[in-house]
């Protein structure tokens, strides 16, 4: 992904199956993410979360809902290095 204008986003699911899913689903419909493991300051039941661009979560919304699969949370990744969370 890289640096770019567009913050980066952090999306947690509650487990593989569903983050494995929820990857298949957003690159089918050509929204760009990268697994990552789960930041540390982010708890989660599963090890992998999903990281992509603020710009396209209203794409990977819409492809989320089709499937459906709903992320337990997403988090804004700051300047500081900070996360805050955001709606999804």
């Amino acid at each position: 992904m890289g640096r770019s204008e567009s913050p980066e986003v952090v999306l947690i699911f509650r487990g593989t199956h569903q983050v494995l899913s929820a990857e298949k689903a957003l690159k089918v419909g050509g929204v760009a993410i990268r697994l990552i493991p789960v930041p540390r300051r982010l708890t989660s039941d599963c090890g992998l979360a999903v990281r992509l661009e603020e710009q396209s979560l209203p794409k990977a919304r819409e492809m989320l809902a089709a499937v459906p699969i709903v992320p337990a949370s997403a988090h804004r990744l700051l300047s500081s290095g900070e996360y805050e969370e955001v709606s999804f």
